[in-house]
């Protein structure tokens, strides 16, 4: 290993002692262990050992048996982490991105670029190494991997979004969608040519994450909408229609209940539409805002109905009993914010920002070739299509558990995300009380917990934030993180820009185990076989590695 072309560790001498620092082993407490390997002379053969602090700047080196080669003087943490070459973050980025997360937490982030159990690599020979025979029991962080690994199609996806990004009147719709966010108009974010499937998933009022249309392009025309809808109601027909506030009440959003004669909340916002109804007939649908309430010389302009709910609800009920027409306004764009399209093909992405000739080329740009090669037959099976995640600033992805476990590579390629993984051990006490309801219609839980960091957390958040079985990887451009998808993980964007990242899923003879396990479980259709959206149930996917291990015994 220490002979690789690829690697790149700094190698050290201290008291006649050759070191090259691998990799750093965090455990959930705070405790730092090196990966090393050591060599006493300069003809001496390296040799793997590990190096841990003992007090001060003294620090313990064993060897692979545990027997203590040496003590050396290399000094502080900090320092010693300067020598491997690890990365800490300007704390000031991290506040502007993490903005509302506890200032202590950000703090731990800035100094190692993550917390709690987790493995750091400075070595691309010992991250591959690591990344083909481990069982992923804690997330793989390996900063700046784009440049050490040579993915260079990577960084080139990079400048192509940055691109799209920072064209004032880019025809790529989403990257407007994502900046500018909505205001009714169709005129505001131009139509996406779009070449691949894809979600696009935005946040309520409520708080409640939303999947909005069939695909990405079909989520892009619903979002932005038709402009406004004026629907003129007969006083003899029922509207059809039921409401609820736009905005809710401060103790909705708590789960309690409003003290006797306290507003639920401001605006109007159509819950429910009667079908073959008034409302239905006229082209409502649910989630339309009311934006305007006219008749009997009667006009609410404010603009999203901003008055308490019960108040614009009195006044339609006062024209109604006017026994004249009642004309409402709605504005037919999907009222959420936060917009993340998630799981988009790699390659439309690019060719749909019109960037073909500078863009990577092939179906997995080029990310699926490089581990190919960087990984060889250790890789038993590796998804053919990378995923590119494109959100807006504070987007997130709720705690949820994959259904089809692996081990998921997922590249920073702009702005910044945090990752967040739970211990498998902890998965499931943490499934029960974040991760929601399973429902395979939207493809994400509903009700599970997300982490939003431009916005004051909930007790349930912070408390998800903070449980000491979870790790946190800050993510940045040109970065990687391998972790077990079995396991829980959510993910948050920064506040300060667009986020995008690109996820690919490889098994291992390490995971056989979890996946063989999973596919054995009921959820892992080993009965009934089939895909969702795309996707490999956990039994499929193993058909297809017991067949790549049987073609190569």
């Amino acid at each position: 290993m220490v002979d690789d072309p690829l690697a790149c560790g700094p190698t050290v001498v201290v008291c006649g002692v050759s070191l090259r620092l691998l990799g750093l082993e965090l455990t959930a407490d705070g405790r730092e262990i090196y990966e090393v390997v050591h060599a006493s002379t300069a003809e001496s053969p390296w040799r793997p050992g590990r190096l841990s602090p003992v007090g001060g700047a003294t620090w313990a080196l064993v060897d692979a048996r545990g027997a203590r080669v040496a003590s050396l003087e290399l000094g502080e943490p900090d320092h010693v982490f300067a020598l491997a070459g690890g990365r800490t973050l300007d704390p000031d980025a991290v506040a502007h991105a993490l903005g509302h997360w506890p200032v202590e937490l950000q703090e731990r982030l800035a100094r190692r670029g993550v917390t709690g159990a987790c493995s750091l690599a400075f070595d691309a020979a010992w991250f591959l190494d690591r990344l083909t025979r481990s069982p992923m029991d804690t997330p793989l962080h390996f900063p700046g991997a784009a440049g050490k690994l040579g993915l260079e199609r990577l960084s080139q996806a990079t400048e192509v979004l940055r691109a799209a990004a920072d064209t004032p009147h880019s025809d790529a719709g989403l990257i407007g969608l994502l900046q500018r966010g909505l205001e009714g108009s169709r005129a505001q974010v131009p139509e996406l040519r779009w070449l691949g499937d894809g979600r696009l998933i935005g946040e309520s009022t409520w708080g409640d994450l939303s999947q909005v249309g069939d695909d990405i392009a079909d989520g892009c025309r619903r979002a932005q909408g038709t402009g406004p809808l004026c629907v003129r109601f007969e006083p003899h027909e029922p509207m059809g229609l039921g409401f609820g506030p736009a905005v809710p009440s401060a103790d909705i959003l708590a789960g309690w209940e409003p003290e006797e004669g306290a507003s639920v909340g401001s605006g109007v916002e159509v819950g429910e539409v009667e079908a073959r109804g008034a409302a239905a007939r006229a082209g409502v649908a649910t989630g339309m805002v009311v934006v305007g309430l006219s008749g009997a010389g009667i006009h609410a302009s404010r603009r999203d109905m901003a008055a308490p709910f019960e108040h614009i609800l009195g006044a339609v009920d006062a024209l109604r009993d006017t026994g004249k027409p009642v004309e409402l306004t709605f504005r037919t764009a999907a009222p959420l914010t936060h917009w993340y399209a998630v799981e988009l093909p790699a390659a439309n992405v690019l060719a749909s920002f019109g960037c073909e000739a500078r863009g990577p080329a092939g179906n997995d740009v080029g990310v699926g070739e490089s581990f190919d090669a960087l990984c060889g037959d250790a890789l038993l099976w590796r998804e053919p299509t990378p995923r590119v995640f494109l959100g807006a600033p504070g987007s997130v992805t709720c705690a949820h558990v994959d259904i089809c476990p692996q081990v998921q590579l997922a590249h920073g390629l702009l702005g910044v995300k945090v990752l967040g993984m739970a211990s498998h051990a902890a998965t499931a006490r943490l499934s029960v009380a974040h991760g929601g309801r399973e429902d395979d219609d939207s493809a994400f839980d509903e009700g599970a917990t997300h982490v939003p960091v431009d916005r004051p957390l909930s007790p349930r958040q912070a408390q998800l934030l903070g449980d000491a079985d979870v790790s946190l990887i800050w993510l940045g451009e040109g970065d990687l993180t391998a972790f077990h998808s079995g396991a829980l993980h959510f993910a948050s964007n920064g506040a300060d820009g667009l986020s995008a990242s690109l996820y690919h899923g490889i098994i291992t003879e390490a995971g056989l185990p979890r996946l063989r396990a999973a596919a054995a479980a009921p959820d892992g259709r080993g009965a009934s076989g089939g895909a969702y959206g795309g996707h490999l149930y956990a039994a499929d996917l193993l058909k297809l590695v017991e067949a790549r291990l049987r073609a190569t015994e």
